[in-house]
């Protein structure tokens, strides 16, 4: 504009564009649910790279043939924490196909030799009908069997191993075992012996509020007396042994669980790895039970049976933000890390919020994907729909490979001082038929916050794969992108890669992919 000399230059200049009232803040419902926003292209810097096309379809279980992915439906026994027949609907919708169980020997069995599995059908029979495998812990004590013990607050719970109860608590827990697996022979094949028993949940008895767990060969000598009951009923049963707590802190603790001889009577090893980042010293924990197994002799895999996080900070304390959407993040992160090191199943805790009565104070227990703080109202929360994402995208035709995916920071070319937020990323490459599924992220704490940040993508994939119309995929928000860029890059010396040059990196698992894989994969 011609500036007047003689008037102020600020007399000069227009009052500024009001906006329409409805572009003021376009992400306020969004902040108001979840105190938080989520990566959208148009806000976040990224609409020249990437442009919306559609939802991610979702599967119910029923339409995914087979999986590694679970659920834990937990805390259904005599501490009865959700309405059963209200998560079940959502639950149908889920896409999982393994749900684990807790089988309450305390309240199936209030009488001496007299059996209650009526409960069980319901949630057994129901879960099957929804296309879901329910899989067993078998788990707890019963107090018929246990004189002089003492019920543990606030659920009366008996934490104690039937074996140091002599030949009455041996043979009521062995007869136990039998007629589950004689009732539930044709419907269930996997069975687990405890729950966490080096977490407290096998103590020593006798031992007033000190809290001191059996040693490993207890648990062995229980494991070796469940697995005999249970394969005399059902010789083709698979036995799971472990259920342990906490794998940061626990290596000798599972060195005496195999230096016992616990390998000799099961068929899988389940572990229960609870962090805050989920990925930090993962695959060497990992490692030190598969050499452990490998040194056996026997052809034992390992289970993920129990990992989660709340929704809610209470559960956690100060420090720990825990929304809806750090639990999503979480979710992502746990599955893709199991699946990435070829776990067998992974299980997330837990398909509905502990309410219902379980605390007596009347809190509900936020971590479940399925909200029950309106008790006549469950609803699914952001980790649900990621679950359904991942259902979608990993059932068993979709599996792990070796592949070149490489985040550069958006700098140029050659050395950069920059710091590791970006070189630090972790990526990792799938299968299904002759397309790839890459992911990538940034493995902070889940607690912490990130900031979107861009990257340029490097990588490469055979004549044979089909990668010419890349999208990006967010499990979280459930949205399809196109990618808008791509273009091949040759150096002479080296060869040929592709290069993406500008995407978000964000602090849960991005996905990047062909088009194609949304017509391979099929809609609902």
């Amino acid at each position: 504009m011609a500036v007047n000399p003689e008037i102020s230059f600020a007399d000069q200049l227009p009052k500024p564009d009001p906006i329409p009232a409805g572009e003021l803040n376009p992400r306020a419902d969004e902040l108001k649910q979840y105190r938080e926003m989520f990566f959208d292209p148009r806000y976040d810097g990224f609409s020249q790279d990437l442009e919306y096309l559609c939802q991610l379809p979702a599967f119910s279980s029923a339409q995914v043939e087979s999986s590694r992915l679970g659920v834990g439906f937990e805390l259904l026994d005599h501490r009865t924490g959700y309405d059963f027949q209200k998560a079940l609907p959502i639950a149908r919708q889920s896409g999982v196909k393994w749900a684990r169980l807790q089988s309450g020997w305390q309240r199936a069995e209030k009488e001496p030799g007299k059996y209650d599995f009526a409960w069980l059908d319901e949630i057994v029979d129901g879960l099957l009908d929804a296309g879901i495998r329910p899989w067993f812990s078998l788990s707890f004590g019963n107090g018929l069997y246990m004189e002089g013990a003492e019920p543990l607050p606030p659920h009366g719970n008996y934490f104690f191993s039937p074996t140091r109860y002599g030949e009455k608590g041996i043979r009521g827990w062995t007869n136990y075992c039998r007629a589950m697996a004689e009732h539930f022979k044709t419907r269930v094949f996997h069975w687990e012996v405890w729950n966490e028993p080096n977490a407290g949940f096998l103590r020593k008895p006798n031992m007033g509020k000190v809290i001191q767990a059996e040693p490993p060969e207890v648990y062995t000598e229980l494991v070796a007396l469940t697995a005999q009951a249970v394969r005399s009923v059902q010789p083709e049963a698979k036995i799971i042994a472990g259920s342990i707590s906490g794998c940061a802190i626990c290596n000798e603790y599972i060195q005496g669980l195999f230096d016992s001889g616990i390998a000799e009577h099961i068929d899988i090893f389940s572990y229960h790895p609870y962090q805050a980042i989920p990925e930090l010293y993962y695959g060497e924990r990992l490692q030190f039970i598969r050499d452990l197994i490998a040194q056996s002799g026997r052809n034992i895999t390992i289970w993920q049976g129990e990992n989660g996080r709340p929704s809610d900070s209470a559960m956690l304390g100060r420090g720990f933000k825990s929304t809806q959407g750090s639990q999503a993040r979480y979710l992502t992160r746990r599955y893709l890390t199991d699946l990435r090191l070829d776990v067998e199943v992974s299980s997330y805790f837990l398909i509905c919020d502990i309410g219902n009565g379980y605390f007596p104070n009347g809190r509900v227990h936020s971590q479940g994907v399925i909200d029950a703080t309106d008790p006549e109202n469950y609803r699914p929360k952001l980790a649900f729909r990621a679950m359904q994402s991942f259902a979608y995208l990993f059932d068993s035709r979709t599996t792990p490979m070796h592949a070149c995916f490489e985040l550069y920071p958006q700098t140029g070319w050659g050395i950069n001082t920059l710091p590791l937020e970006v070189a630090s990323g972790l990526t990792c490459a799938f299968r299904r038929g002759n397309i790839p599924l890459f992911a990538y992220y940034h493995p902070t704490h889940i607690d912490a916050d990130w900031q979107v940040t861009p990257v340029r993508i490097q990588t490469w994939v055979h004549d044979s794969m089909k990668f010419e119309k890349p999208v990006l995929i967010d499990p979280i928000t459930a949205r399809v992108y196109r990618i808008k860029h791509m273009t091949p890059w040759c150096d002479g010396n080296y060869g040929n890669v592709l290069i993406i040059p500008r995407l978000p990196l964000l602090d849960y698992p991005l996905f990047v992919t062909d088009a194609s894989l949304l017509d391979e994969i099929g809609r609902p």
